[in-house]
């Protein structure tokens, strides 16, 4: 629950995405209602993605030497101030001009968290593969744990400081935004949803590895099941 929004804090995971992050970046600082800081946590790219976030001089750049989208974004949630904060991936596949919408339902909710959600996105972007595996995915944490979100996978998610405060992360890789569910739901935290678009990206090679994230996630959302 947000008691006060004095400023938001978004925190960007990079490795390699010197084709995307400029218009990401770019779009978040003009659409972004309220105060703002902006993180880019990079882990050490060699294409001159840190050299454009410089120049672009309105972002906060971190260097995180240690690989891993989890560890990216826990970095950047240790050292973010805002009183919400803001994750999104920085390779131009989500649609960040939502990122108000976002924020506001999240207040008028009363709610900890809400999360962009791509399953109502007629292109489907994301491939056959991977939507039916996050349909999967989802289905057995929503069974597990008692809740009714359509996309367990978005990595574009408004949340609250205080909420954040109260857990603690572990996962390094890919199953990091499904271990945030699964300590939010066992915390009774409120999670809401709103409708985004997905599109393929521009530049790049995508950073997952299917069965290696697949096998980790379901392994994060059993154990913490059966804690």
């Amino acid at each position: 629950m947000i008691s006060k929004l004095e400023m938001v804090s978004v925190v960007i995971p990079t490795l390699n995405e010197a084709g995307n992050i400029r218009e990401t970046v770019t779009t978040i600082h003009k659409e972004l209602a309220y105060p703002k800081e902006i993180i880019i946590v990079d882990g050490n790219s060699t294409d001159g993605t840190q050299e454009i976030v410089e120049d672009m001089g309105f972002c906060r750049l971190i260097i995180e030497p240690r690989r891993g989208y989890g560890l990216a974004l826990r970095t950047g949630i240790k050292n973010a101030k805002g009183d919400v904060v803001v994750m999104v991936d920085g390779d131009g596949t989500y649609e960040v001009r939502h990122i108000n919408l976002l924020i506001e339902t999240l207040i008028e909710n009363n709610a900890e968290l809400c999360q962009a959600t791509r399953m109502y996105d007629l292109r489907k972007a994301m491939g056959f593969t991977n939507f039916v595996a996050n349909k999967i995915i989802t289905f057995c944490f929503d069974f597990f744990y008692s809740q009714f979100l359509s996309d367990t996978q978005s990595g574009f998610r408004a949340i609250s400081r205080s909420a954040l405060e109260e857990v603690e992360f572990y996962e390094d890789d890919m199953a990091f935004a499904t271990e945030m569910l699964v300590q939010f739901a066992k915390k009774d935290f409120k999670m809401v949803e709103v409708p985004s678009s997905y599109r393929p990206r521009k530049y790049g090679n995508p950073k997952m590895r299917r069965i290696k994230s697949g096998i980790e996630i379901f392994t994060t959302m059993v154990k913490g099941f059966l804690k």
